[in-house]
């Protein structure tokens, strides 16, 4: 954009309005087409273009103005600067299309409008239809109106399907019949226009039984391509099905189902018929029938996930569904709301039913808040996702947010168990509990701290530290988080990488659980990487369980053995039973851990409380090669 400003700095009025390329479009002409707003509404506001260079069409003889080609390209902005600048919005090209017929029928030769570009513009086609008010039923060289226009067009119903409603609601006329004796209504089916269809049929009752020369109806061209959607929307509004046999149809349901599914993409156009449909199944099911009821949600699968607006949600509350009633369908219980949320159509609808004033907090089905049900979906996403997961907490209140489902866990303890720190955030802000514990069915004790630290989600662990999570804290057990990261709490295994730095976040790592087992004694895996956390946090390699068992005697592996020994381990500890490490190490047969302890001096004359030294183990056990080293037998 800059570059372009500092192109036409140095342009004079001629050379802004000479024709430039075998189009002929001037340079302004093509700064409009391009959408560089900014350098165009930097040309206006100088006065380096005025009303008459606004208006002026190309030089070829097409009659292009910039505003013709802003209503072909859907540019509302452009439309409104231009517009605002004095621009002609009556203006025709020599085939006599004005605005309207540009916004539904965007072609001339040699000008292709990019298909993202289409998209784009679906909203603001209507924006700038509102803003005309030129001739809507202006004809152009071949009779067309805009209306017949745009319904004479095939594939276009994609970018161009809300202007139907605009062009009826700005007075279009609508008895225009084709060369095959077809209506705007037989027009609009043939080619695609599903959302004109529907209104034609309820603003024009007169096109409901027209044949066209061959004798067709609607009904017969719905029946045709098997449009059950369309076929019932005209019987519904009046159409007689004569002799047309439709044949076994699908449930009503199913039907309203697979009209969301031909919703593709941004191609909005088929919405209005699906939502038709629904109303049309909502209003026939009897509120009191739980069998009816739950058949009306298994639409919002596709409903949901192909309109972003959940305009299925306005249907129901128009008819007074109560969002939060439990339904037992199919021997299972649910609620429209809590539906709605499991299925992860993104927090829009999240938004929507508390626009609607749905109860956002009151728990219904096994105990669980909306705010629970959102914490527990997989933080496996894209930050754009995660920023919503935080957006959603505004809706829930901090009670709904520490409420304990039938499962004993709360929303804060899933979000920190599937990793959502921007909605722990969102939560620390509204003053819910980080430190809240579980209750039973889970165990008791357990924290949102301990539940990152058993997933592996050090940036959240970092967060909760941070923000007054008690890292002393004990479940049951007597297990504190550092507990939790060495442990296989969650689905798989950490790596570690993930144990690692969840360690490195907590500030207490020496804590025993009930047994008198601390952190330390659960390492059995990646000492390398772990073991020095540990050291550096200055644990005592000595301490014992309530067996007198230090690390050592828990697990003898020979490179555990080695560092620990290295941080003042005491070799000649024994448990309560009298066993040293070198005891157990031959009798859980690591025999390379009991070489190793041997050659450092451990004792293996010293008796256990059964009077078994560490000799006679390795002569029973069959250790020659610890024997060896045993050169000093009593």
């Amino acid at each position: 954009m800059r570059d372009a400003r500092a192109c036409i700095e140095g342009c004079s009025k001629e050379e802004l309005i000479s024709p430039v390329g075998r189009y002929g479009l001037t340079l302004f002409h093509l700064l409009v087409w391009h959408n560089f707003y900014d350098t165009v509404a930097y040309l206006l506001s100088q006065g380096r273009i005025g009303r008459e260079e606004i208006n002026m069409p190309d030089h070829k003889g097409n009659g292009l103005t910039s505003f013709l080609l802003t209503c072909m390209y859907g540019n509302l902005p452009m439309a409104k600067l231009l517009l605002a600048h004095g621009a002609d919005g009556s203006a025709c090209d020599k085939r006599g299309m004005n605005g309207y017929h540009f916004l539904a029928w965007p072609r001339f030769e040699g000008l292709e409008l990019a298909s993202e570009a289409e998209g784009h513009s679906v909203g603001q086609r209507a924006g700038i239809a509102r803003l005309l008010d030129c001739d809507i039923n202006k004809k152009e060289e071949n009779g067309l109106t805009p209306l017949a226009r745009l319904l004479a067009t095939e594939y276009s119903s994609s970018y161009t399907w809300p202007l139907a409603e605009v062009f009826l609601e700005k007075g279009a006329e609508t008895d225009y019949v084709d060369e095959n004796g077809n209506s705007l209504l037989m027009m609009a089916m043939a080619n695609g226009h599903k959302t004109a269809a529907l209104k034609l049929m309820g603003q024009c009752p007169e096109m409901l039984n027209k044949a066209n020369n061959k004798g067709q109806t609607p009904v017969f061209r719905a029946a045709s391509f098997r449009s059950e959607a369309m076929y019932i929307a005209l019987t519904d509004h009046g159409a007689e099905p004569g002799d047309v046999d439709m044949g076994d149809m699908f449930p009503l349901s199913q039907i309203a189902s697979n009209a969301f599914c031909g919703i593709n993409g941004d191609d909005k156009d088929g919405l209005a018929i699906a939502l038709y449909l629904t109303k049309k199944l909502i209003n026939q099911a009897d509120l009191d029938d739980d069998d009816e009821l739950g058949e009306v949600t298994e639409i919002l699968h596709n409903a949901l996930i192909t309109d972003e607006d959940a305009g299925v949600l306005d249907l129901f509350q128009e008819v007074g569904f109560d969002f939060t009633v439990p339904i037992h369908y199919r021997g299972d219980r649910l609620c429209l709301r809590d539906a709605c949320l499991q299925m992860g159509y993104g927090f829009g609808v999240v938004r929507k039913m508390a626009g609607l004033g749905v109860d956002m907090d009151k728990a219904v089905i096994d105990g669980r808040t909306p705010a629970n049900i959102l914490a527990w979906k997989d933080r496996r996403r894209s930050p754009e996702d995660e920023a919503l997961f935080e957006e959603a907490v505004k809706f829930f209140s901090k009670e709904s947010m520490e409420e304990l489902d039938r499962y004993g866990v709360a929303a804060v303890h899933l979000a920190a168990r599937e990793g959502h720190i921007g909605m722990l955030r969102a939560m620390v802000e509204k003053g819910v509990d980080i430190n809240l514990a579980e209750d039973v069915p889970a165990q008791p004790g357990i924290t949102p701290l301990h539940e990152a630290c058993a997933f592996g989600h050090a940036d959240v662990v970092r967060f909760l530290v941070s923000a007054g999570a008690d890292d002393t804290a004990k479940n049951l057990d007597g297990e504190t988080p550092a507990h939790f990261a060495l442990m296989d709490k969650g689905y798989g295994k950490l790596n570690g990488e993930q144990r690692g730095s969840v360690l490195k976040e907590l500030k207490h790592v020496d804590i025993p659980r009930n047994d008198g087992q601390v952190p330390l004694m659960l390492l059995h895996r990646d000492i390398d990487l772990l073991l020095p956390i540990f050291l550096e946090k200055g644990v005592d390699v000595n301490r014992t369980d309530n067996n007198g068992m230090t690390a050592m005697m828990l697990y003898p592996d020979k490179d555990l053995i080695k560092e620990l020994l290295r941080a003042g381990a005491d070799i000649h500890l024994a448990d309560k039973e009298g066993n040293t490490a070198l005891h157990h190490a031959l009798k859980e047969c690591h025999e390379s851990a009991a070489r190793f302890l041997v050659k450092k001096g451990a004792n293996y004359n010293c008796p256990n409380n059964e009077g078994e030294t560490p000799v006679q183990i390795a002569a029973e056990g069959g250790f020659d090669m610890v024997l060896d080293l045993m050169t000093d037998i009593e």
